[in-house]
């Protein structure tokens, strides 16, 4: 029997565009908790019935989206933040991986587009990769020989994927019109495609065509570039993180491992300050 993780975002999935959809308390939120919990049955449901368990990372903000009471058997769940590894925990010992409702990077023309935190990341660079979350948790999957075989999500990612994971079966799931607007199949037809994909990303690791993402690196660079200064000055304080402009906090790097823990670190740093930030203005 295989092994399948399951990395689950929210900004990529079909009909999410409003910032009123993405939080516990939002009032449009139970519409991605319902399409993420149909969309993530209907590829588990496939999964299994080719042989597979299946783990699944709810990986969008606070990492309770899915209805944990309406997912299938054989399949389990990661849940909560924050959490180590964030949005590919639980992902060490399976055959591959699916990412699921994944989106562009900050700065991109795409619907909601960021890296991990609109307030709080500019940008993101690896070496000379302006990295997406897409990215960086690829990298990481490769570091530990696991291959993403299927990406799902906006249109605007499938450049992304054609470059850095070429193996992967790419399926689109939402077409940008602006920052909060797309356009999506219904949902019947989503699942779909989701189900037919899933089905030729199996074929292909099976046939040994999808490997993990490695990239021939003698040394690994970190570098966050962040929305204010302020922040970067809070991020200065983690020991060997430095800072090398006003916005921009760099840290040299020994893994893709320890480069996502010291970007995490980086990311709640900037954002505690962010959040004193605004109690001071009230």
């Amino acid at each position: 029997m295989g092994k399948v993780f399951v990395s689950v975002d929210a900004e990529g999935l079909p009909f999410i565009v409003n910032p009123l959809q993405l939080t516990p308390g939002g009032r449009l939120f139970h519409e991605l908790r319902d399409v993420m919990t149909k969309v993530v049955n209907g590829i588990s449901e496939t999964l299994i019935e080719l042989g597979n368990e299946i783990v699944v990372a709810d990986s969008h903000g606070f990492m309770v989206n899915l209805d944990p009471l309406k997912l299938p058997a054989k399949v389990r769940i990661v849940r909560g933040f924050p959490r180590p590894l964030s949005m590919v925990y639980g992902s060490k010992g399976c055959d591959y991986a699916i990412f699921l409702g994944y989106h562009s990077g900050a700065g991109r023309a795409s619907t909601l587009a960021h890296t991990y935190s609109s307030r709080i990341v500019h940008r993101l660079m690896i070496n000379d990769i302006d990295a997406s979350e897409y990215v960086i948790n690829a990298l990481l999957l490769g570091e530990w020989s696991i291959p993403v075989a299927l990406v799902a999500g906006s249109a605007e990612l499938e450049s992304e994927v054609r470059k850095f994971t070429p193996w992967a079966v790419w399926v689109p799931l939402s077409e940008p019109v602006g920052y909060m607007a797309s356009i999506s199949k219904s949902i019947e037809d989503v699942i779909n495609d989701l189900r037919r994909s899933v089905k030729e990303a199996d074929k292909r690791f099976k046939a040994g065509e999808v490997k993990p993402l490695r990239m021939n690196w003698s040394e690994i660079k970190l570098c966050v570039e962040l929305i204010y200064p302020l922040y970067a000055e809070a991020a200065s304080l983690i020991p060997g993180v430095r800072r090398v402009n006003g916005r921009t906090v760099c840290y040299d790097c020994k893994s893709m491992e320890e480069a996502y823990k010291v970007f995490e670190a980086i990311v709640f740093t900037a954002g505690f300050t962010a959040y004193m930030q605004e109690l001071l203005r009230r």
